[in-house]
């Protein structure tokens, strides 16, 4: 009952704020709020921080970091849905609806995190439609990352998704670890379509039984399988890639090999595509968004596994190459 009513206190909360804020002057932002509300949530009081949220931001509708706090729980609301049987009111849907209007105010204020965890409300709705209709039907009926009603991602992080799907052969399979990886992948997903590459996210494989079934028939795997026995088993048929910063506990005993920014289950012939750092250098050089650093440290990792990419990435590196560039 708590949840449940702390939801209906901070859902009606995300309406009002928004109408308050057009209605009066904005009421005194408390800075102390939004840490407060994150220190509930550390101490499993989720739901007692959304309801401290919704009434602080019915009165100052323009903390940015309040609406941040307020949209990144509602996504971890979805995802615990997921985990949770796909049972609960609200919905999985309900929860990224209220996310993304958070989400949106934050964006609005400049919370700088706030356009990758709108992008990321809508890669898990993605997923809502995936379970219910399948791989190919959810890319046809979820909402076109490049669409309107989205903003646009970090050009530094759509490059790191075309990078990713180029290291990748067409028809692969391709296990992604960080919530980065999976949003940089399906931001380029016209490409993950004419590339026929499924993106998996192996954590949600192994705990999420509706999106085990849908993406084993995606892969013509048995979805009662554990994922590593189902992916030796998909190696026989199509490539599988492992990402920087995939989980190599879900992969299959193969022989790997590296591919530019991953690691793939046979050898991979020398493709017309050209890695890109250009929007990554430019963003080093205006500085300011905590993503960099993130995207950095993707291609960090990927050195770790192909040497080749210290000399390729010497400007990215620059003075502080990884440790697998120090040698």
């Amino acid at each position: 009952m708590l949840r449940r009513s702390s939801t209906g206190v901070a859902a009606l909360a995300v309406a009002s704020a928004i109408l308050a804020g057009e209605l009066r002057g904005q009421g005194a932002v408390d800075p102390n709020v939004a840490p407060r509300a994150a220190a509930l949530e550390r101490a499993g009081e989720r739901p007692l921080a959304i309801g401290l949220l919704g009434r602080y931001l019915a009165t100052a509708p323009d903390d940015g970091r309040a609406w941040f706090q307020l949209g990144r729980f509602y996504l971890l609301d979805a995802r615990d849905w997921h985990l949770q049987g796909h049972r609960g009111d609200p919905d999985g849907l309900l929860y990224l609806d209220f996310a993304a209007t958070a989400f949106d105010q934050a964006v609005r204020l400049s919370v700088d995190s706030g356009i990758v965890f709108r992008g990321l409300a809508e890669l898990e709705r993605s997923v809502v439609f995936l379970e219910d209709s399948g791989w190919g039907a959810s890319n046809r009926a979820s909402r076109s990352p490049t669409g309107s009603d989205v903003p646009p991602m970090p050009s530094f992080i759509l490059e790191l998704g075309a990078n990713l799907l180029a290291s990748c052969p067409v028809g692969g399979v391709l296990l992604v670890g960080t919530d980065l990886e999976a949003l940089s992948v399906w931001y380029d997903n016209g490409d993950l379509r004419s590339r026929r590459i499924l993106s998996l996210r192996p954590a949600r494989y192994a705990t999420d039984s509706l999106y085990r079934r849908r993406m084993a028939e995606a892969m013509e795997a048995d979805p009662g399988l554990p994922i590593r026995h189902a992916l030796a088993g998909v190696a026989a048929r199509r490539p599988i890639c492992l990402s920087p910063t995939a989980d190599t506990a879900a992969a299959p005993v193969l022989t790997w090999t590296s591919s530019r920014l991953a690691r793939v289950s046979r050898p991979v012939p020398p493709g017309p595509e050209a890695l890109s750092v250009t929007e990554l250098l430019g963003a080093m050089r205006q500085g300011g968004s905590v993503w960099v650093g993130e995207v950095r440290g993707v291609y960090d990792s990927a050195a770790r596994h192909n040497a080749l990419l210290c000399s390729s990435f010497v400007l990215v590196f620059g003075d502080a190459p990884p440790p697998a560039c120090r040698q």
